[in-house]
């Protein structure tokens, strides 16, 4: 069986990258929206008690089931949220360095990204490289560079305690910075694809 061409191979980690990213974020909604359904603010509780020995007071058994799965649900909505943003800045940044080997006239087979033993990739914003400069309007350089500015201030936004505050709050915006990162990532998916069209159709990609 013949092997992967690279440039095959290096968009087929990125598109990896970028269903991860999807199903996180896909879950991530699911855990919102769940949360909210149970929330015990939002539902009536029945009002039926029961009596158990030895405790002073009378339980409501309805009540205490909303409680116990708002908990629940707030733990999965939090855990989804950090899964999610954490892998839609593996996507961008994963991409983005991609983009950038492509453009150096590199012929990497594998985004190549550090993780954690959980599973987290190490990640830092601020060595995200700039592409919109070598990249053509038709690339999406205009979109990248403007994508790229969104994420960075989400980025630098995340570390102030007064976002973190915000976030936290009912009706913020905690995925906020997992949503520019998503954006930012698909983008560049698509200037990597570019790429390899224009450098295939040109005889770049098998070129010594």
């Amino acid at each position: 069986m013949p092997e992967t061409a690279w440039h095959a191979s290096l968009a087929d980690s990125v598109r990896a990258l970028g269903a991860a990213a999807d199903e996180l974020r896909t879950a991530h909604q699911h855990a919102q929206l769940t949360a909210r359904t149970t929330d015990p603010a939002r539902i009536i509780p029945l009002p039926g008690t029961l009596t158990v020995p030895g405790a002073a007071e009378p339980v409501r058994p309805h009540e205490d089931a909303l409680w116990q799965l708002s908990d629940l649900y707030m733990v999965l909505e939090h855990h989804t949220r950090e899964l999610y943003e954490n892998a839609a800045l593996g996507y961008a940044v994963g991409t983005a360095r991609a983009v950038r080997a492509v453009l150096s006239s590199q012929r990497p087979r594998h985004v190549e990204l550090t993780r954690e033993r959980n599973g987290a990739y190490v990640l830092d914003l601020d060595d995200l490289p700039n592409l919109a400069q070598s990249l053509t309007v038709q690339a999406g350089a205009r979109d990248l560079a403007r994508l790229r500015t969104e994420l960075l201030a989400c980025w630098h936004a995340q570390d102030s305690e007064g976002n973190e505050e915000t976030a936290d709050e009912p009706g913020g915006q905690p995925s906020a910075l997992a949503d520019a990162a998503h954006a930012y990532g698909t983008c560049a998916e698509r200037a990597l694809h570019h790429l390899i069209r224009f450098a295939d159709a040109r005889g770049f990609l098998h070129a010594v």
